[in-house]
């Protein structure tokens, strides 16, 4: 199953407390980009966070290596969870050509 998770710096926590863990954070991301659950991640353009696609058995397994990633760890993300599943609008567009 595939995930959609919206990773925010919580509102009110410094840069000097996200500062030391960016390294750490990347590494670890770097680590699940290999093992193939991250499969895609990309800043918020206002640099406020991050948007990841994540690939797991359930939502549950993906919470629990979400725990694994430092800013998690710390407090200092604030994540959603947004479960996906294959777009099918495309059957009704192509079931009117018949």
């Amino acid at each position: 199953m595939q995930v959609l998770v919206i990773a925010r710096v919580k509102s009110g926590i410094a840069i000097e407390q996200v500062l030391p863990f960016v390294s750490p954070e990347a590494a670890q991301v770097w680590k699940f980009y290999q093992s193939e659950q991250i499969r895609q991640i990309y800043y918020i353009a206002d640099m406020s966070g991050a948007v990841i696609l994540w690939e797991g058995e359930s939502v549950e397994s993906i919470t629990q290596e979400m725990q694994k990633l430092p800013m998690v760890k710390q407090g200092i993300l604030a994540c959603e969870i947004l479960p996906l599943k294959p777009y099918t609008g495309y059957a009704s567009l192509f079931s009117q050509q018949q």
